[in-house]
């Protein structure tokens, strides 16, 4: 993976070297927690910048792909929340180019829960599995739960990968979510990539319009 310009909301690639024969990389320090850490705990912070992750992650997103690259893994663990509040997106180790028709790999790349279904089926996939992927962080962070549910893990990726498993609204659980940020997170871990927001940028402008950030 090439160098991407800097982002505020993007851990930095400062450069790479090697010594007595180690490739090594160096990375942007930031001095956080991981945003899962955070979610486990019910860290009080969450509540005051809550609105600030959900528009920074996808901001970062919206840079990555920009930047021609599908980050494959996006999840609360790759997601740094600084000790000054500012989400960072890291961990670039299953980016790929994004290509321009969606295309089949031969590895799957990701974690499940939060892998598309046509990533975890070896399906033909682009940068819509991204899309998914924050859609299902922000259930979570909004909910604590994910929008699979079962008794076992088994059970709920089988409900994942089902096209005709209902997911409850994020409402049900949290009646202070917005109904338009509701509409707009469903949207996004549709079962079908075509019903989900074709790129970043449009769902950045929709995320922004009802987050009343311009």
């Amino acid at each position: 993976m090439e160098r991407m310009p800097l982002h505020p909301n993007v851990v930095g690639y400062i450069g790479q070297g090697e010594v007595k024969g180690r490739e090594f990389g160096v990375l942007q320090y930031v001095e956080g927690q991981c945003l899962r850490e955070m979610m486990v705990r019910d860290d009080v912070r969450l509540g005051a910048i809550l609105s600030d992750i959900l528009v920074e992650l996808a901001a970062a997103l919206e840079h990555v792909h920009d930047s021609g690259y599908m980050h494959l893994d996006v999840k609360p663990e790759n997601v740094i929340i600084s000790r000054g509040g500012v989400t960072y997106l890291c961990d670039f180790d299953t980016a790929q180019v994004i290509p321009d028709k969606p295309v089949k790999i031969e590895k799957k790349s990701g974690t499940p829960f939060y892998m598309s279904p046509e990533l975890t089926n070896g399906w033909k996939f682009d940068q819509r599995a991204d899309i998914y992927a924050y859609g299902v962080t922000l259930y979570e962070l909004l909910t604590g739960v994910k929008p699979f549910e079962g008794q076992t893990q088994k059970a709920m990726l089988a409900n994942q990968l089902n096209p005709r498993y209902r997911i409850r609204k994020p409402r049900e659980f949290n009646e202070n979510i917005p109904i338009k940020l509701e509409e707009l997170i469903l949207k996004c871990i549709d079962f079908l990539p075509e019903k989900r927001p074709p790129n970043m940028t449009l769902l950045v402008r929709d995320l922004n319009r009802v987050m009343g950030v311009r």
